[in-house]
């Protein structure tokens, strides 16, 4: 924020001046003025000399380069350039016959080049000469396509129909044998034409920028002052509806420099300046630890300030503060922004609302809420996010699952087979099927107008297309009331590949409503993607284990940061105590939880984790890759299969396990090459230090004693040895690092996907709800989708025991580098990426994140 009463005079002095003027001065402009002032003044002062200084000497250049480029357009215009400069005469030789002249002649040695002090020069053309230099008339010139045209008129008078759009292969046009564009001429998309006879209330297309120009006019007077003193639900309320979802984003591009750019990330942007005042200023990204740092291991309810009424609150364990190496003031700005701009309310005016709704339309749910975010678009493979590629890649893989006499519909059965979702199967095998059971969720209240979480399918293996086969639903079962117990089932009766035969189901998604076992089915979608936000990334990973993992860390290794122990965790722990402590209340107290990790009221998602911690706890041992197979009868499907006699695969692939196994794998091998290297094992059993580590880890992570109660073998009754150590510390590496990619980063697959994987459903299964949508999204990209440190990263020096200081002060013996140890393990990592499907069929081709993306903690 800008609490200087310096920078609010400066930004009313901005507003008067731009009235003066007759220029806008919307939340926008402001908003982003007191951005550009308020992060990091000194260096950006400091920068803006070095800039001008850079500008003083560029400008000369640019201005030549320009020019050049812009007078190179003509081929006339180019030789009266050079006459002008060079004072020359071209070659009376007629121009189809020498050529003309070139711009740049770096093709040909001893021709006339550039100077820099004069600019361009002339040089011939000869005959056969090719390069992007030569611009003759003889040239064959390949054609390219124009940018699209405008929408047509829409098909139908209501409702959705369709549009067409069109190109010309003229930019440029193919000439003297150039050959001509390749593609179509034309594509036709869907349009809405606003509410037909039925009353269905969506909106179309004019209504995303008649909104936002709306936006931009009626709030010409809306300052700065205006946001934090009246509260953002004030303004929501003064506000169009589909502007409600404008100004969650300008909100969302102003809080996000603050929150993605800590230490040692650019935070100045993309292009020259960025590159220059970013990395210039960003600092380190790994700072040693401080010696005897003050740290405590406090309940949850210390940092809250109440318990919310929630035992677990009392239970579970999180650091007082962030370590002082970690600090960020900019991230506490943003989250004071957030804080001050809701004045005591929260998130519920932005999304309970169903109005407005939107058609199936993905690319036109893509626009509307990204109108005002600046930060990256939708389409992006950029930050953390993985871009909206997940619907595309549903439609492949429908496409690649169908054919035209049974098209694919089954969109569940192919996120079970490909994406984290299928971390929920469990196998029956009397029956040679798999099952998703949720109806341990169809018990807690969702939100007003919106479908109830639940319910349960089951699935057989298909083998007959695709490199692995596929799971195929075979029934769905669903209680919306989840009181009177009408369970719904729904049974495939399609044929081979071919999907729910319903035809008036279809016919009613292509007029944007649910019915039948699609209804059923996106409900499931929803408590999937809940279950997985909520339970699994939430309550699991960072409630339960991430920020009591860095506190007891860095508090029982304060004495000797540089400890063999200490130094191979400390990736592996970064920042995991900010993103959870300063996102709870953000979460909770101002109920963004609700629709961004469940469509469920705040009061019954907290229910729903201490429900949960009650009746089905998490122990260590069944996080474990070997425990967590055998647990859900899952282990025969781990490693890729084999092929049967005709090519095909003998079963069913879970890929996602394979990936996390072997993930595991690659820790252990680490972790005992890096004990081996400081002195091996028995050293390591016998230091105070490592011993007072471990009982603390026992007392403030519940699921370690979970595991001594429930597998004790697993964990050697809970003493200290190399099987306990190992097993305990490569879990959690993998479930921090590899595993919380999978459930938070990767999630873009989904989050960004509301059509076939919507966050909510409305209970009468008509639209999307934009603004639940447009602030889910928000959610994610604001403080999910963040830039972090990656795990195949240049390590830091300090880490590693042939660093110079290292090793200062203590008696501990070294048997070896145990960098080598952390170098290997990123080699091996790096290798599965190249080589392996499983991993390489990633970013715009799979269902998760490329293995350079994947950060070393649980870190936002």
């Amino acid at each position: 924020m800008c609490p200087a009463e310096a920078l609010f005079n400066w930004i009313q002095a901005k507003r008067e001046m731009m009235m003066m003027k007759g220029e806008p001065h919307h939340i926008a402009h402001i908003l982003a003025a007191c951005r550009r002032q308020g992060r990091h003044l000194k260096m950006k002062i400091f920068t803006g000399i070095l800039v001008l200084c850079g500008v003083s000497v560029g400008s000369y250049f640019l201005g030549v380069y320009s020019g050049a480029e812009t007078v190179g357009s003509s081929q006339a215009a180019a030789e009266e350039k050079t006459l002008r400069w060079w004072g020359s005469t071209p070659d009376p030789e007629p121009e189809e016959a020498q050529g003309g002249f070139c711009w740049s002649c770096s093709e040909h040695a001893g021709s006339r080049g550039w100077s820099w002090m004069f600019g361009w020069g002339a040089c011939p053309c000869h005959t056969g000469w090719t390069g992007a230099c030569c611009d003759v008339s003889t040239k064959a010139v390949e054609g390219g396509w124009s940018e699209w045209s405008e929408p047509g008129e829409c098909s139908d008078e209501c409702g959705t129909g369709t549009a067409t759009y069109t190109r010309t292969c003229d930019n440029p046009k193919p000439k003297n044998g150039g050959g001509t564009c390749v593609g179509a001429y034309s594509k036709v998309e869907t349009c809405y034409q606003g509410p037909c006879a039925d009353g269905h209330a969506l909106y179309g297309w004019a209504d995303i920028a008649d909104a936002e120009a709306a936006a931009f006019s009626a709030n010409v007077a809306l300052t700065y002052q205006d946001l934090f003193s009246s509260g953002i639900c004030y303004i929501m309320q003064k506000s169009d509806k589909i502007q409600a979802a404008f100004f969650n984003s300008i909100g969302s591009a102003v809080m996000y420099e603050g929150v993605n750019f800590l230490r040692g990330f650019d935070w100045w942007g993309t292009g020259w300046v960025g590159a220059m005042g970013g990395s210039l200023f960003a600092g380190e990204r790994w700072v040693r630890a401080t010696d005897n740092a003050q740290i405590e291991i406090v309940p949850y309810t210390a940092v809250t300030g109440f318990d919310y009424g929630y035992s677990f609150m009392n239970d579970f364990f999180t650091a007082d503060k962030s370590p002082d190496w970690e600090d960020d003031a900019g991230h506490d700005r943003a989250i004071g922004m957030i804080t001050g701009s809701l004045q005591g309310a929260d998130t519920t005016c932005l999304t309970h609302g169903l109005e407005p709704r939107f058609p199936f339309d993905h690319d036109m749910l893509m626009k509307a809420a990204w109108k005002g975010f600046t930060w990256f678009d939708f389409h992006e493979i950029k930050y953390a996010s993985n871009g909206d590629f997940g619907y595309d890649l549903v439609n492949q893989r429908l496409a690649e699952f169908g054919t035209d006499d049974h098209p694919c519909t089954d969109t569940l059965g192919i996120l079970m087979s490909e994406t984290v979702f299928s971390v929920h199967l469990t196998y029956d095998e009397a029956n040679e099927e798999f099952e998703l059971d949720l109806t341990d969720m169809d018990q807690f209240a969702s939100i007003d107008g919106f479908a109830r979480m639940g319910g349960k399918a089951r699935f057989v293996y298909d083998n007959t297309l695709g490199t692995y086969g596929r799971l195929r639903t075979i029934w769905i079962e669903y209680d919306n009331d989840g009181v009177s117990g009408e369970v719904e089932r729904f049974t495939n009766t399609g044929a081979g590949t071919g999907g729910f035969s319903d035809p008036e189901v279809m016919e009613a998604e292509a007029d944007n409503r649910l019915i039948g076992w699609r209804y059923a089915e996106k409900c499931i979608m929803s408590s999937l993607l809940s279950q997985t936000n909520l339970i699994l990334h939430v309550k699991g990973l960072h409630l339960e284990l991430a920020a009591a993992f860095q506190g007891v860390t860095i508090k029982n290794f304060k004495t000797d940061v540089d400890h063999p122990v200490r130094r191979m965790l400390d990736q592996f722990t970064h920042r995991s105590v900010q993103a959870t402590n300063g996102n709870f209340d953000l979460l909770f107290e101002h109920k963004a939880a609700e629709f961004s990790l469940a469509p469920l009221p705040y009061d019954e998602q907290l229910r729903m984790i201490e429900w949960y911690i009650n009746n089905k706890p998490l122990s260590m041992a069944t996080l474990s890759m070997d425990m967590f197979a055998i647990e859900r009868n899952m282990e025969q499907f781990t490693q890729k299969p084999s092929l049967d006699q005709n090519g095909r695969p003998e079963k069913f692939f879970w890929r996602w396990h394979y990936r996390a196994t072997k993930a595991q794998a690659m820790f252990v091998t680490m972790i005992e090459c890096w004990i081996e290297a400081n002195g091996g094992w028995d050293q390591l059993v016998n230091d105070p230090l490592v011993q007072t580590w471990w009982e603390e880890m026992k007392i403030y992570m519940p699921s370690i004693n979970e595991a001594v109660n429930q597998h004790s073998d697993w964990i050697d009754g809970g003493a200290l040895t190399q099987s306990s150590f190992t097993r305990v510390t490569s879990t959690i590496m993998t479930w921090v690092s590899h595993i919380h990619e999978d459930v938070g980063h990767s999630a873009s697959y989904v989050v960004y996907n509301p059509l076939h994987t919507p966050m909510m459903v409305p209970l009468d299964g008509i639209g999307v709800p934009l603004n639940s949508f447009a602030f889910n999204t928000n959610a994610y990209r604001t403080f999910v989708f963040l830039e972090r440190a990656k795990l195949l990263e240049e390590p830091a020096d300090f880490w590693f025991n042939d660093y110079a200081g290292a090793n200062d002060g203590t008696d501990r013996v070294n048997t070896g580098s145990d960098r080598t140890c952390y170098t290997d393990m990123q080699a091996t990592y790096t290798e599965f990426g190249n080589t392996d499907d499983a991993f390489s069929e990633c970013g715009e081709t799979g269902f998760y994140s490329c293995v350079d993306r994947v950060e070393t903690s649980v870190s936002s």
